[in-house]
């Protein structure tokens, strides 16, 4: 069964909200800040900023900060589509 933050998730990514807003709009639905996600995971804001960007790709920081929003990590972070081979 999915939680409310999962199911919140999943109706803006149905409605074509991308993945970087819908990450910040997480901080406004749970209450939890991006200094203070930062402290719970030991790392800096600006870690937890470029993460929640899509700009760093640390499979841990994004597993982490997926579990503080109790939202599972695959989707939260689609994985990027590999590219075919030559």
């Amino acid at each position: 069964m999915q939680n409310r933050n999962t199911t919140a998730v999943s109706m803006l990514a149905t409605l074509g909200y991308p993945l970087p807003c819908i990450r910040k709009a997480l901080h406004k639905l749970t209450g939890l800040s991006q200094p203070e996600l930062a402290r719970r995971l030991g790392v800096s804001r600006p870690t937890v900023t470029a993460t929640i960007d899509g700009s760093r790709s640390s499979n841990e920081i994004k597993s982490a900060i997926a579990e503080a929003f109790e939202v599972p990590v695959e989707v939260l972070f689609e994985p990027k589509p590999k590219l075919p081979e030559a």
